[in-house]
């Protein structure tokens, strides 16, 4: 059965097609080339045998098959794609979750509202703020590819399962920067997420106290929302808390989870954190001590436990790379029920309009595509390898004495 091409996913590159022609010009131009030169230097008698014994049966084949080829790698570059056979059965019988983000705005209601007309617009009442470690200790190559990265690679398989919950973005070294306030748009806190690097607000070292207070002082106090989430992704390195020993380093550490404490008792936030790294610990890369030494780094487990438990959060290490985040969000994140609320506001139409579209190329983006390109690769591999047991020369036929 021919599977049935629905999408390209590089379609950009399509240009690269047009070359062919270069490539068929290229060998016409050497076939004339050769016979105004054989023409010129050779002998008659000598070209004679020459044309005899060329198959141009043969040559041509040999290019055709060249250019064949060509255009099969480049058709599988493009990477053709088809929907996936479960895509499409949840299709047919309509087996789709419901979104909860502007789906009270239908292109039909917006046609019939007015400018300044009031529109109600469901979303889930959920609040999801990523804190996420972006010092240098988060380069450490323990987690594959490093601790940022895959850190990154659990944020948005958070994101894959949300369905109406706001969420933000704040990334923290020595100081807390605040990369994307509480949004629906996905789309751009992705945008936002995949532009972190390491040392991203220019600071280096590690204070997780200002970061922390940063978000349960300000970035929730706009929150009407029942459910407040806190997720923060680090190896539990504190640049101070290095520092201290005995009873300084536990009143340090008190008063990190006195924060959390208050947080969740009169702000409802939870605090759930993400241990990154081994308990063996990496070398990070280009960071040495002031001896001259490489400096290791290790997650510091019974820290982040110590602020989920006082904020009635939880704690998942990660210390492979096979973790299913989503499911540990839906099992232990948001367990509860989901509430959705109804809210009222005065929209301007053609805003309503670029919202619907990007709500539709977000739908679009969840559809599941299977695979392609493999098919042209290996018929591609198929002729080229015909292609060589192409013969150019005529079989010369002997007469038996």
């Amino acid at each position: 059965m021919i599977p049935e091409i629905t999408a390209y996913a590089n379609e950009s590159l399509v240009y690269l097609f047009f070359p062919v022609f270069f490539l068929i010009g290229l060998f016409v131009w050497s076939y004339h080339d050769k016979k105004i030169k054989m023409a010129a230097f050779a002998h008659m008698e000598s070209m004679k045998k020459i044309a005899d014994s060329v198959s141009l049966t043969g040559r041509i084949a040999k290019r055709v098959c060249l250019c064949l080829v060509y255009l099969l790698l480049v058709f599988s570059m493009i990477r053709p794609q088809g929907e996936a056979d479960k895509a499409l059965k949840e299709a047919e019988s309509g087996d789709k979750t419901d979104k909860t983000v502007t789906s009270a705005m239908t292109l039909e209601n917006i046609q019939k509202k007015e400018n300044g007309q009031k529109v109600k617009v469901r979303e889930n009442a959920r609040d999801i703020l990523f804190l996420l470690d972006v010092s240098a200790s988060m380069s450490a190559p323990d987690l594959y590819p490093d601790r940022l990265e895959k850190a990154k690679y659990l944020i948005r398989d958070i994101l894959s399962c949300l369905d109406g919950e706001h969420v933000g973005l704040v990334v923290f070294t020595s100081v807390p920067s605040v990369k994307c306030v509480l949004t629906l748009d996905y789309t751009y806190f992705k945008q936002i997420l995949e532009a972190v690097s390491i040392n991203d607000n220019d600071y280096a070292g590690t204070k997780f106290m200002p970061a922390l207070k940063e978000i349960v002082d300000r970035q929730f106090d706009f929150s009407e929302h029942k459910y407040k989430d806190l997720i923060v992704i680090t190896d539990g390195g504190d640049t101070t808390l290095e520092t201290l020993e005995g009873k300084d380093k536990e009143s340090y550490e008190t008063s990190f989870f006195d924060l959390a404490k208050s947080a969740y008792e009169e702000k409802g936030i939870r605090i759930h954190t993400i241990g990154m790294g081994t308990k063996g610990g990496a070398i990070i890369p280009g960071v040495k001590d002031q001896a001259g030494n490489p400096v290791k780094s290790t997650l510091n487990e019974s820290f982040l436990k110590g602020i989920s438990h006082r904020s009635k959060g939880v704690y998942m290490a990660v210390e492979d790379s096979m973790v299913n985040m989503t499911e540990i969000f839906k099992k232990h994140i948001a367990p509860e029920e989901k509430m959705d609320i109804e809210k009222e506001m005065a929209v301007d139409p053609d805003k309503l309009k670029e919202l619907v579209q990007k709500q539709k190329e977000e739908e679009e983006q969840k559809v599941v595509y299977e695979e392609y390109y493999i098919y042209p690769l290996f018929l591609a591999i198929l002729i080229l390898v015909a292609e060589f047991f192409i013969p150019e020369r005529k079989r010369v036929r002997r007469d038996k004495k």
